[in-house]
């Protein structure tokens, strides 16, 4: 193919000193020896420009031999009757090739402009990509696409090493890139090209390959960052752990220990309601022992990664109504207040984790709502997100405590560690919601629960219910 395009430019080279010597030949009468010679000139140096040095040497030839057949006397000859017009051929000759090599080195200039730019350009997407990839074999994906549709690889395979084999020799029509970054080789790409590559091509194709190297090693330096802060953390959460158990576990054992201990030994001797109230509190620290010990497994959870959704829609106000059942049955008296308006939409949560997250905050509240009083909980929607508001009117929270409550182990004023706040706020959070912490007009705190809202939602909703 490239033989017969050399060809045609040699034939096009041709073809245009042929349509001068024709035109100009039915002017011979009204142009002089100069304005032909300069037509031709011009015809060369356009060669030159539009196919290159040799085109525009043949063409040069060419109009010298036409020039002296058709337009110098005796015509029709290569006789020249005027020796000074064989030093103007000469002249014509010299000065033709001269500017046939400048045509021909713009032309070349522009070309490798364009190549250059052309190389630029696929360097920039590409590193573009890679900046936005996070996953490797996405970065390999990507390249090896950018060598099939940019350099016209007819295949292309991901190894996961550097060949060794000889059958996996590199060859005129086979490239194996190594992607890599200093001493470290992340992965090996083959490529197969219908035909050999030039040397810019190749050349390319490394800077690619190195490209690719960097992409993989930032993706690697990423991953071992994120894997060094999840042993921080876990060392973090162990030692935490380790205080909660050396405190707040023992506590309620030691207490659980001595009742059982005083029962077994001064049980016949206690009366009645003596040995009820001992039963009753180790009831209470076997509760308070099974809520801390829940707790810390559902941190532990959350603090892994493993905390998994189960989707659905479902009522916000069916949650509400659930808590409150639950706290009727431990305090026997009706601390909830539910203020919900009417038709409230559906919306996307875990029922079940949900639950858990709300159950903490009433918990929570009810331990500071003054006696006579009730926590309100209220719910709706806002523009993009709905809400469930836990009201408490007891102290307001300073500053300083709302900056550290949500926070794993915080130790409030009684002295425990405060699980439940941290858990719910992760259980929101992976609903992609966010838990705020208010100000009761008055007095107080109001514990925001927000959630993800979309109008779509409520059509889909419909329709599941419908259905």
């Amino acid at each position: 193919m490239k033989t017969i395009g050399r060809l045609g430019s040699y034939v096009v080279a041709l073809a245009t000193v042929a349509t001068l010597t024709v035109v100009l030949l039915s002017q011979r009468e009204v142009f002089t020896i100069a304005n032909v010679t300069m037509f031709f000139l011009l015809g060369a140096v356009l060669v030159a420009v539009t196919r290159g040095t040799g085109p525009a040497f043949v063409a040069a030839l060419a109009s010298f031999v036409c020039i002296n057949f058709f337009f110098l006397q005796p015509y029709y000859s290569l006789l020249v009757a005027d020796p000074r017009e064989v030093l103007d051929l000469i002249v014509f000759v010299v000065v033709g090739a001269i500017a046939g090599q400048l045509g021909a080195n713009v032309r070349q200039q522009a070309e490798d402009a364009r190549q250059q730019a052309h190389e630029h350009d696929i360097l920039y997407r590409l590193t573009r990509a890679f900046n936005q990839i996070t996953i490797r074999e996405e970065v390999l994906q990507a390249l090896a696409q950018a060598v099939r549709e940019d350099f016209g690889a007819a295949q292309t395979e991901v190894m996961p090493d550097t060949p060794t084999s000889a059958a996996s020799l590199p060859s005129a029509t086979t490239h194996y890139l190594l992607l890599q970054s200093g001493d470290t080789v992340y992965a090996t790409l083959r490529a197969a090209f219908p035909e050999p590559l030039p040397s810019p091509r190749i050349r390319l194709l490394m800077a690619c390959a190195a490209q690719a190297g960097m992409a993989l090693q930032r993706i690697d330096l990423n991953e071992r960052a994120r894997r060094s802060l999840q042993f921080e953390e876990a060392d973090r959460l162990k030692t935490a752990l380790l205080h909660a158990v050396s405190h707040d576990l023992r506590t309620p054992i030691t207490i659980i220990k001595t009742s059982a201990s005083n029962l077994r030994q001064f049980g016949d001797t206690l009366p009645a309601d003596e040995q009820a109230e001992i039963a009753i509190t180790i009831e209470t620290e076997a509760d308070q022992l099974d809520r801390l010990v829940g707790n810390l497994l559902d941190m532990s959870r959350l603090k892994a990664g493993a905390l998994r959704l189960s989707i659905a829609f479902n009522s916000l106000e069916e949650v509400a109504g659930d808590v409150a059942a639950r706290m009727w049955q431990i305090h026997k008296q009706e601390r909830i207040h539910l203020n919900f308006p009417d038709n409230v939409p559906l919306v996307a949560f875990d029922y079940g984790l949900l639950l858990q997250a709300l159950t903490n905050l009433v918990d929570n509240a009810l331990r500071y709502e003054p006696e006579g009083s009730q926590v309100e909980l209220r719910g709706g929607v806002r523009g993009d997100e709905a809400f469930l508001e836990v009201v408490n009117h007891g102290e307001t929270i300073s500053d300083e405590v709302k900056q550290h409550m949500m926070e794993p182990f915080y130790r409030g004023k009684e002295g425990r560690i405060g699980l439940g706040m941290p858990i719910a706020k992760g259980i929101i959070e992976a609903h992609k919601g966010e838990l705020r912490v208010l100000d009761t007009p008055g007095s107080g705190a109001t514990f925001v629960l927000a959630l993800p809202f979309a109008k779509e939602s409520v059509i889909e909703a419909q329709s599941l219910g419908r259905g």
